[in-house]
């Protein structure tokens, strides 16, 4: 059995977890904004990405991806079921995501 100490020194400090949780709401947020359309699509020319233009589903579901791992960095520990809620949103959206990107082209 772990101690108090040992779990605390596992866990990262709440600086950490904001930053990271900043970084990956932030782009989560910017994926689902371009999605939208309140961030305009500005690319010109030919494209050779497998999403030329944001406006498709997958990016949206990735969009939700990032933006639920951000807010599974934020949730303190104490609030384990908002957690999992959190961390089911991260993989229905990486699992979505990836299913539609090999499937559905």
């Amino acid at each position: 059995m772990g101690t108090q100490a040992d779990r605390s020194a596992a866990q990262p400090s709440l600086k950490t977890r904001l930053l990271l949780g900043l970084l990956c709401g932030g782009i989560g947020m910017f994926i689902i904004l371009s999605y939208v359309g309140v961030i305009p699509d500005s690319s010109v020319g030919r494209c050779r990405a497998i999403f030329c233009d944001p406006y498709h589903w997958q990016v949206l579901s990735f969009g939700i991806a990032f933006l639920s791992t951000g807010l599974a960095f934020v949730i303190p520990p104490t609030w384990p079921r908002l957690g999992r809620l959190a961390s089911i949103g991260v993989l229905g959206g990486f699992v979505a995501g990836l299913v539609g990107t090999f499937f559905f082209r």
